[in-house]
């Protein structure tokens, strides 16, 4: 694999945040999956897998080395995101991942993830990074065509029909390429943008935050029982001092052993019994935070 690692980016490219939906025969348009970014290596029948950050993720996702290696002997370097796909919803579930990634041990009843990819950057020994993007999705398509547990991120060229329908079942959002663009690092570039929609999530908060003997914020956690960020916007006055009367009937001990970064430096009142809380929030973070949250609503209050 070494000589793979040469071809790496310090940082897979990534999407600029928009507003606005460019159009024109120049763009093409992708679903945004809500997943954890992995760059994939394959050389001789061997599979590594890298994060965003470029630390190795290979045991932790055994189901797609095994899909990958159904590539028999090519040597290639893919981009994607490993992705939990919730038949019922018809969506994905970061939360799901975001499990996985915090797990020590993957058990046999885990959820199956797939590897959905949308970029190469090695072909054999072609570098495949300065080719514009609509033939470099082209080759992934015909690499990967009909390999279970890989899907290529389909390409379309009507972004706001994409947008309407992405935002009619709850997806994250979408993705807007330039087709002729290189592949370049991180974010040094005017090639690819995101637009995204608000998510709405039902959650626990588990703690408040309190100084100067007022509620400042909520400490929310997830489905699994871990920190998924602090909320205050969206409480006011009325509803601080209906919280902290709140914290003082329901009284409990700290539900982790060990605290957050984030909060360390804080004055908790923990919760014996969690309020049940609605969220909005721009997207998910790849350490599992939600990004700038707002609160909806907050039951058991009255």
């Amino acid at each position: 694999m070494n000589g793979l690692k040469d071809y790496l980016p310090k940082e897979p490219m990534a999407p600029i945040v928009t507003e606005t939906i460019p159009s024109g025969s120049e763009w093409g348009y992708q679903l945004k999956w809500d997943g954890v970014r992995i760059l994939s290596l394959l050389n001789g029948g061997e599979v590594s897998l890298v994060s965003r950050k470029l630390l190795n993720k290979t045991a932790l996702y055994p189901e797609v080395v095994s899909s990958l290696s159904e590539l028999k002997e090519q040597r290639l370097i893919l981009d994607g995101e490993v992705v939990y796909f919730h038949p019922e919803l018809g969506r994905p579930v970061f939360q799901k991942v975001l499990q996985r990634e915090r797990s020590r041990a993957i058990s046999t009843s885990a959820p199956l993830f797939t590897y959905v990819l949308f970029d190469i950057l090695l072909d054999g020994d072609r570098d495949m990074r300065q080719l514009p993007y609509i033939e470099r999705h082209q080759r992934l398509q015909q690499i990967v065509a009909n390999k279970p547990g890989l899907l290529v991120a389909d390409l379309f060229n009507d972004g706001e029909s994409l947008w309407k329908w992405a935002e009619d079942r709850g997806w994250e959002g979408i993705v807007i390429k330039r087709l002729s663009s290189p592949y370049r690092e991180g974010k040094k570039h005017q090639d690819w943008y995101k637009k995204k929609i608000a998510i709405r999530l039902k959650t626990e908060a588990i703690a408040m935050i309190i100084r100067e003997g007022r509620v400042a914020s909520l400490v929310l956690a997830g489905d699994d029982g871990s920190y998924i960020g602090r909320a205050s916007l969206g409480l006011n006055e009325q509803t601080k001092r209906q919280l902290l009367h709140y914290a003082g009937l329901h009284s409990g001990s700290a539900c982790w052993k060990e605290l957050h970064t984030d909060l360390k430096k804080e004055k908790l009142a923990w919760l014996s019994k969690p309020l049940t809380v609605e969220v909005t929030f721009l997207e998910w973070s790849q350490d599992g935070m939600m990004r700038h949250p707002k609160l909806l609503g907050i039951q058991g209050l009255g």
